[in-house]
């Protein structure tokens, strides 16, 4: 798991906004109403069809089917939720889970961010205060969190710290090394 260094501490923890949930929530619904729409319409223009819903075959694939869309449903949570950027005063840490048991974990030293850039494209992302935070550095080019919340309060975090880690770097002469 994850630990921290000496000294370092966790100032924000960033996932991606909750509207990037809003589609698939519409489609996980819509498709979890369909085997009532089929009950429903079927005692009207298919009676017949209901007696496949009773037999133990039908209600196996019913359950079968509700079984997998709940399972779909907690892997897109899980890409949510396990697809974290932690900010601290050392470090960016990019936590990007890929599937449920592949997970890429990156780090930026505070020292090596050269551009920190927020890109917010159009209406419903300046309404709702989102979009992309890219992080670029010399060596290993850029790091991005898509659909970030807040973007501008995260920059304005990491700058803090890029300028706290200069002036750490700083001679007591007040010439850089």
């Amino acid at each position: 798991m994850l630990s921290l260094r000496n000294n370092e501490t966790v100032s924000i923890v960033i996932r991606r906004h909750w509207w990037i949930l809003v589609g698939p929530t519409i489609v996980f619904m819509a498709l979890l109403i369909i085997p009532a729409a089929v009950t429903a319409v079927g005692t009207t223009y298919a009676p017949r069809l209901l007696d496949f819903f009773a037999e133990p075959i039908g209600e196996f694939t019913t359950v079968l089917y509700l079984l997998v869309l709940l399972i779909f449903a907690f892997l897109l949570w899980a890409d949510y939720y396990l697809d974290v950027w932690i900010v601290t005063n050392q470090r960016i840490i990019d936590i990007e889970q890929k599937s449920l048991f592949h997970r890429v974990i990156s780090e930026i030293p505070m020292r090596r961010i050269q551009n920190v850039t927020v890109e917010i494209n159009g209406i419903i992302e300046t309404l709702l205060k989102f979009g992309d935070l890219r992080v670029q550095t010399a060596s290993e080019g850029s790091f991005i969190i898509e659909n970030a919340p807040r973007p501008h309060e995260a920059k304005d975090v990491i700058l803090h710290y890029l300028r706290e880690d200069a002036e750490n770097l700083k001679n007591p002469d007040g010439a850089g090394l």
